[in-house]
């Protein structure tokens, strides 16, 4: 008797732990290099704990770091270059829409929407970003990081610095892309 029930406990504890939820993952980074720049397409799917809190009327920020490595051999791979895109959602109860704004450190964009779907199409996905431009790169193998951190904006910021165990950061996400060429490398 006792064997069984150690081997149903064994097996429930197995199955508790291997059985996750969906979680949210980045999509791509898809990498082009069109006129000598290099265009980067990406964005988050399966993202529903986000989207509830979006639904719910808590204020979020989803920041896009898109960051170019090159790739060494012998030596850990040399950072080249960033792009952040911030974007800021948050749910108008007086309106009934959904006001979002997007920040890449230039150009500020400030839509409005009145459908989720929508919404979620414009603040999941980051296209046609333009990261470098090949002409002033060195020859070599180089590679594309994609982090995606998720960001409560209800506590200020400054919060996080005097207590250290309101995290400033939810959720955060990491993924590269595969090899591509510069100048001919292989």
């Amino acid at each position: 008797m006792r064997e069984k029930l150690f081997i149903i406990l064994t097996l429930n504890i197995f199955f508790i732990l291997t059985s996750s939820p969906v979680t949210a993952q980045i999509i791509g980074p898809e990498v082009k290099i069109q006129e000598n720049d290099i265009i980067v397409n990406t964005g988050l799917v399966n993202s529903a704990e986000i989207e509830a809190m979006i639904s719910s009327g808590v204020e979020k920020e989803i920041i896009f770091t898109i960051e170019l490595f090159r790739v060494w051999s012998f030596w850990p791979d040399e950072f080249v270059v960033t792009k952040k895109i911030q974007k800021i959602i948050k749910y108008d109860n007086l309106r009934g829409q959904y006001r979002a704004s997007s920040y890449d450190g230039t150009s500020l964009k400030e839509k409005r929407f009145n459908d989720f779907n929508t919404l979620k199409e414009w603040v999941f996905t980051v296209k046609d970003i333009n990261l470098a431009n090949i002409k002033e790169l060195e020859q070599g193998k180089y590679f594309i990081r994609v982090v995606v951190e998720s960001r409560s904006r209800e506590l200020p910021p400054v919060i996080g610095f005097f207590l250290m165990f309101i995290p400033e950061r939810e959720m955060s996400w990491a993924k590269e892309s595969q090899y591509f060429a510069v100048g001919g490398a292989r």
